[in-house]
């Protein structure tokens, strides 16, 4: 199922606080003057709404931001005024423009057409209003008048009247409006961080303003006083990252009453993401093979490649570019060395080779090889999947030719006993049965192995007189050119070869996931764990000369095998480095993780540094306060913490942690697979207890919110917290909720979220968890991480997507600026606006 489409969106309760927020009533009514009916205008009430026109002050001007509104928006001196869709009279009329009170005065501002002298007077609104009533304000022949006998805080009608040129007066336009302190003017408001914003205006110039108080509207409509002063700037802090935020200033006199407010500007918090390179992978081998128990090739994944000769091994020399998944992904594929300083491999589906000192093009024809064997210095074979071959004699390859007349099926490998006899394998495309193709010479015959019920198989190798294959519960066996199969029962051997090598028909090596068995003719003689809990190996060869055989493991460590010995670890030879671990903060400037191979790599609020190599594996990092972080490795139950300063030494646990949390240095709750938890106390780990199983064996999620108590939930939805020094007893989620593969993660002790693959989440508020439908924001979420009881970040888990998603206040968003797609784990924020970010090698910090 393709992700759906995901919008940034508010939720209802956030655009109607906003939309009431932003709502200002509009006090004044302009009046057009309409043609006189005689010299002297009569006494007519002011109902006329087909004349009606809107004007509004500095005070009265509205703004209703958006979601995608930013600070830019600013306050004018000029007020928004109304378009007539009235057609003045032809003979004269006049209207308002522009009403300005304040405490001590008011300044009115009209048009006119057809008309040079004017009058205003002003009344209490009572009755209508006539050239001869009221208090005369102005008489002349400007567009504009200041009346300063006001009283604060009254409500006034003034009325304007243009002379008709005849001794008369035009009808007048009449307006009403309430002497107070000046609305604000210039209200900006600029995002400074992901929580913070800069807030400016322009000081009110009306001697009766006391103060400015700018007030704020954020998520759900909460109203929150941002400053209350004579300044002219403020900083508002504490905001939610992602989030719109309105803003509007009032004055207020010295009795504490408010004016009008002038316009609200809205911003939209964001995080801004800066990605550095933490720790980038060096390392990591993926391809060995030796020519004699002497001479060895090794090529690790990130594209260097080394020789031993005699004892030692080399410097590693950069020769290919770096694997996309240097972890797992070898640069070059079926390394092939028959003889001391002579080697080929295939590189991105074309075969190179290694002469003279160095690495070059070998010249094959096509592209697209998929596995190469050398029997020889001056024999070569390649083979596609598709059923293509190609053979080099001397420096010349043939033309490819077709693996015998078969069709529909897969070539898996290729091995030579000797130049022009060679044997290939194949798995059917759509049967999975095993088939086989011989060389003779220069031609292929093919046919049948067996059916998919015996096993297929993978990987195939050669020695002077006899071939393994070897797969999925199946072994086949080459002597001369006659194949045999016989099916590997689950009863008696469990497991999948990835890779044999032969050195005689009676010593063959092969990778059995993370095993090395020793094979003699067609039986397992010996198997050995050559990297148990440190490592895996990633390369075995027999050379046929000397009788040993070796092996490499991608901590870059090198093994040989003798008849006397068996094998042994003769040491590391590449120092492997790289990766980013879950990363622990104790500060904004001082955080931890433990990479792909045990280096400890250390943030010091500028930098990634790696320091000393702490552990043999990749280990958690956990830090709760400024003081206390601990290190846990769970393949090798050991763990480190972090007090005064340094790093102390290793310990044992008492479980394998497959989740840690810490709600304080004497509080960090580890679980295992098998549903148990233990406790550290500040000194040690307690005795594990059982505390949640589910029907898939897997370990329960658990979080501690900082001074506790922590949750623990499984994926069979029954939940439990640890509280004080004890276990509550186990209650369960409502069936409507599917936990299986929840995320967990609780901002503080009366909120926690979980949320599964679905989009459907659950929220904890301290009593009882309440179930939300799908959400498609937190559909196939991989990491969550709760920065408090607000807002919670997270990661997209399975897919492309590389931009952060937040839940605030009940809602799921997803939005820019994005984070570089290296790959993302858990998020660690240290507040609100600063979290860091994991990668593969990259670690992104948000401000």
């Amino acid at each position: 199922m393709a992700a759906p489409h995901r919008h940034r969106h508010l939720t209802a309760r956030v655009v109607a606080g906003l939309a009431a927020s932003l709502t200002v009533a509009v006090t004044a009514v302009t009046l057009w003057g309409a043609a006189p009916s005689s010299a002297t205008p009569a006494a007519t009430a002011v109902t006329s709404t087909t004349n009606t026109e809107t004007a509004t002050s500095t005070a009265t001007a509205t703004s209703t931001p958006t979601a995608t509104d930013t600070a830019t928006a600013t306050d004018t001196a000029t007020p928004t005024t109304t378009t007539s869709t009235t057609t003045p009279p032809s003979d004269g009329y006049v209207r308002w423009t522009r009403i300005s009170p304040s405490t001590t005065s008011v300044t009115l501002t009209w048009t006119a057409y057809h008309a040079s002298t004017f009058m205003v007077r002003r009344d209490d609104g009572t009755g209508t209003p006539t050239p001869a009533s009221g208090t005369l304000v102005y008489s002349g022949n400007e567009l504009r008048a200041v009346d300063t006998t006001v009283t604060p805080w009254t409500r006034y009608r003034y009325a304007v009247w243009a002379e008709d040129g005849a001794g008369g007066y035009l009808q007048p336009a009449v307006t009403t409006t309430t002497t107070s302190v000046q609305p604000v003017a210039g209200l900006s408001a600029t995002g400074t961080s992901a929580t913070t914003a800069a807030l400016t205006w322009t000081a009110p110039t009306d001697p009766g303003v006391a103060a400015v108080v700018v007030t704020r509207i954020g998520p759900l409509g909460a109203l929150h006083t941002v400053y209350s002063g004579t300044g002219t700037t403020a900083t508002d802090s504490g905001l939610l990252p992602g989030y719109v935020y309105s803003y509007t200033a009032v004055a207020q006199d010295a009795s504490g009453r408010s004016g009008s407010a002038g316009r609200a500007v809205a911003l939209v918090t964001s995080r801004t993401w800066t990605t550095t390179a933490a720790s980038p992978y060096a390392g990591w081998p993926g391809a060995m093979a030796c020519a004699s128990s002497t001479w060895c090739m090794a090529v690790d994944n990130t594209g260097s490649y080394q020789v031993m000769s005699g004892t030692t091994w080399s410097k590693a020399v950069a020769a290919f570019g770096m694997s996309p998944d240097p972890e797992w992904e070898p640069v070059i594929s079926s390394l092939t060395c028959p003889a001391a300083g002579r080697c080929s491999a295939i590189r991105s589906g074309r075969v190179v080779e290694f002469s003279n000192g160095g690495w070059r093009s070998a010249g094959s024809p096509s592209s697209g090889w998929t596995s190469l064997d050398c029997p020889s210095t001056t024999s070569c074979i390649a083979i596609r999947r598709d059923g293509w071959s190609t053979t080099r004699v001397g420096t010349t390859w043939t033309a490819p030719v077709r693996i015998g007349t078969l069709r529909g099926v897969d070539w898996n490998d290729v091995a030579c006993q000797a130049a022009g006899r060679c044997f290939a394998i194949a798995t059917g495309s759509t049967t999975y049965s095993s088939w086989r193709g011989t060389l003779a010479g220069t031609a292929w015959s093919t046919g049948f192995l067996t059916g998919y019920q015996t096993g297929s198989l993978t990987s195939i190798s050669c020695s002077s007189s006899s071939c393994l294959a070897l797969g999925e519960r199946v072994r086949v066996m080459v002597s001369g050119s006659t194949w045999s199969v016989r099916s590997l029962e689950p009863s008696t051997y469990i497991g999948s070869t990835s890779q044999v090598s032969c050195a005689t028909p009676t010593l063959c090596v092969a990778l059995n996931f993370d095993s090395v068995e020793r094979w003699s003719g067609g039986s397992v003689v010996e198997r050995s764990r050559l990297s148990a809990n440190i490592g895996q190996v990633r390369s075995v060869s027999c050379p046929r000369t000397g009788g040993a055989c070796f092996a490499v493991d991608d901590r870059g460590r090198f093994y040989r095998w003798t008849p006397t010995t068996h094998w042994v670890l003769l040491g590391t030879y590449d120092q492997t480095t790289g990766g980013v671990g879950r990363i622990g903060c104790r500060t904004a400037d001082s955080c931890f993780f433990v990479d792909r191979n045990g280096w400890l790599v250390g943030w010091n609020g500028a930098t990634w540094t790696r320091s000393g190599k702490y552990f043999t594996q990749p280990a958690t990092v956990e830090c709760s306060g400024t003081g206390f972080c601990i290190a846990v490795d769970s393949i090798n139950k050991v763990y480190r913490v972090w007090s005064g300063g340094a790093w102390g030494a290793s310990k044992p646990m008492p479980l394998a942690a497959a989740d840690l949390s810490c709600a304080s240095p004497t509080l960090c709750l580890a679980v295992d697979e098998q549903g148990r938890v233990t406790r550290f106390t500040g000194s040690g780990w307690s005795t594990p207890v059982a505390a949640l199983t589910s029907q898939w064996n897997d370990a329960p999620r658990v979080s501690c919110p900082t001074g506790g108590p922590c949750m623990l939930l499984s994926s069979n939805g029954s939940y439990r917290q640890y509280s004080g020094s004890a276990l509550t007893a186990t209650k369960q989620l409502p069936s409507t909720f599917p936990a299986l593969g929840s995320l967990l993660s609780c901002g503080s002790p009366t909120m926690c979220i979980a949320v599964v693959d679905s989009g459907d989440w659950a929220q904890w508020n301290g009593s009882t968890w309440t179930i939300h439908p799908q959400d498609f924001t937190a559909y196939r979420l991989g990491t969550l991480a709760c920065v408090s009881a607000e807002q919670c970040l997270a990661t997209y888990g399975y897919s492309n997507d590389d931009v952060p998603v937040t839940w605030t206040l009940g809602g799921w968003a997803a939005g820019l600026p994005s984070y570089p797609p290296d790959g993302h784990g858990r998020p660690e924020c240290v507040s609100l606006e600063t979290c860091f970010m994991a990668g593969t090698t990259t670690v992104s910090r948000s401000s």
